[in-house]
């Protein structure tokens, strides 16, 4: 005759380490690799009726880490809605320096010198400071980069950008100077990461103008627009395009009436698409034009 099969759990964690469960007698080796689990990491499961999204690979890897382990970066600002990793980006964690190795395949582990490192939690997985974790959402990165990971992160409260300055103030660690740097650029009004990015490149480019965003316009006490950058004083919309714009003869439509009304209310409009952001300096000249347009 042949061998019964073992009968299925009635319940499995969300997330849980296959060897694990297997010495519990919870699961065979065959269940393992049953289509109704699904691997997250090496010997790391979870049931796959459950969403893959990158919070479920965070909870899954908080299984593997050193205790010590904090979730930090863009993978604690996704959790916390800032969606800035997607699911099958590494994880990232902090570690004190003590701690550090390399993490599992799929995670990435930052070696801190100073703590402490926070004391909040996510369903059950240990988080970074607010501070610690803005701190890695600009250290390493290009600034543009940078700037575009802390704007979203800003956008949604998820720390304090004076108390950000402070932490920062006295630390040596790597990447440090270039932090403080982008989080005085920082902005939470920003409505995209493009937008973020081409902020900063528009700003370095030292044009002699404030760059403000998401400027509500109005005409005559009446909205006319909300425009994603805005040189308010010269009466300049700077708006950022992305490959969507364009394709949808109502979207076209509503672009072009709302065009009209910012040209008719005496603003000029400069449009950067994702295509101009790959010259480095076309976004730049097209803004510098239309200041000189509007001093001439």
């Amino acid at each position: 005759m042949p061998a019964r099969r073992a009968p299925w759990p009635d319940h499995l964690p969300d997330v849980f380490v296959g060897s694990e469960l297997v010495a519990q007698g919870a699961l065979t080796k065959a269940q393992l690799r049953d289509p109704r689990v699904r691997r997250l990491f090496v010997d790391v499961y979870a049931p796959r009726h459950l969403e893959p999204d990158h919070g479920l690979r965070c909870r899954g890897a908080s299984l593997v880490v050193p205790p010590s382990a904090r979730l930090t970066g863009r993978s604690m600002a996704t959790v916390l809605g800032a969606r800035l990793r997607s699911a099958g980006d590494p994880v990232e964690f902090v570690v004190p320096h003590r701690d550090r190795r390399p993490g599992p395949a799929g995670t990435t582990l930052r070696g801190a010198v100073r703590g402490p490192l926070g004391h909040g939690c996510w369903k059950g997985v240990a988080l970074a400071s607010p501070e610690r974790m803005a701190f890695d959402l600009a250290a390493g990165h290009h600034e543009e980069d940078a700037v575009a990971h802390l704007d979203a992160a800003l956008g949604l409260e998820l720390f304090e950008k004076a108390a950000v300055g402070a932490w920062l103030l006295g630390r040596h660690e790597d990447h440090v100077v270039g932090a403080r740097t982008a989080v005085a650029l920082a902005d939470g009004r920003a409505g995209s990461p493009p937008e973020s990015r081409l902020r900063v490149r528009l700003v370095r480019a030292e044009l002699g103008v404030t760059f403000e965003p998401q400027h509500v316009v109005t005409h005559l006490g009446r909205f006319l627009a909300r425009v994603d950058l805005a040189i308010v004083d010269l009466k300049i919309a700077i708006e950022y395009e992305g490959a969507w714009h364009g394709l949808l003869a109502e979207q076209l439509a509503r672009d072009r009436e709302r065009l009209d009304r910012l040209r008719e209310a005496g603003w000029i409009v400069v449009h950067v698409t994702a295509e101009t952001m790959r010259d480095r300096g076309a976004a730049v000249d097209a803004v510098r034009r239309a200041i000189a347009q509007r001093r001439s």
